[in-house]
């Protein structure tokens, strides 16, 4: 089964490259917002074709050692996570993608809205895709026990960005669909957030065989 191996490893290394991918989609996508630059924007928009090229490949490459090799337990639950782990990172590059796309649109509609709240959402999504990506590379799961205070952490900046772009409404209603955006924005990083946290249950289920929901559960794994 030295073939097997070999092609469970190689896959590894295009599920980390493309959660690599995303994450710094993520990262540029935010940067580009926060900073107005729209080649970086660009950057990102172009850069999602790249996360559904290696989402093909990789899902092609599972379903052919499902039927090549027709593995066994643990190697059975690797497959099975791999073809769930790409739904899950294309949808993160998707909304990093909208991210950007925001950052194009918000370019020529200037606000007083300051991004701090947004600035640090990506922070911490940005670090559970970085986290999940690295636990399932190691198959070390202990760091995921953060998960749901992390998620919980997301939650609150999202309220924070949610009321702070109202109140600019009220002062600022010519400019009610900008600040629309930022709300979109933090709710697309909650999701990022959200489907980290899905990453995180199916690398503890890969890893130990216990399926459990990111919740209080994952404290002391």
């Amino acid at each position: 089964m030295k073939r097997l191996a070999a092609d469970m490893k190689e896959m590894t290394s295009s599920i980390t490259e493309m959660g690599e991918l995303v994450a710094d989609m993520l990262e540029r996508s935010v940067n580009s917002l926060v900073n107005s630059d729209i080649q970086s924007a660009e950057g990102v928009i172009k850069d999602y074709d790249r996360v559904a090229h290696l989402e093909a490949l990789i899902e092609d490459e599972a379903l052919r050692i499902l039927i090549l090799y027709q593995p066994m337990a643990s190697d059975m639950r690797f497959t099975a996570t791999a073809l769930k782990l790409i739904t899950y990172l294309e949808r993160i590059g998707k909304y990093s993608k909208n991210i950007a796309k925001a950052a194009v649109y918000l370019r020529e509609r200037p606000t007083t809205y300051r991004m701090i709240d947004v600035y640090a959402m990506c922070d911490v999504a940005v670090e559970m895709v970085r986290g999940v990506i690295s636990a399932f590379e190691n198959r070390n799961i202990k760091d995921l026990e953060r998960y749901a205070e992390m998620d919980d952490k997301l939650d609150h900046y999202r309220i924070s960005v949610i009321e702070d772009n109202v109140k600019h409404m009220r002062i600022d209603p010519t400019s009610i669909e900008a600040y629309t955006y930022y709300i979109s924005v933090a709710k697309y990083l909650e999701r990022v957030g959200d489907n980290a946290c899905k990453i995180a249950e199916k690398v503890i289920y890969m890893v130990s065989g216990k399926r459990i929901e990111i919740d209080s559960a994952v404290r002391g794994l």
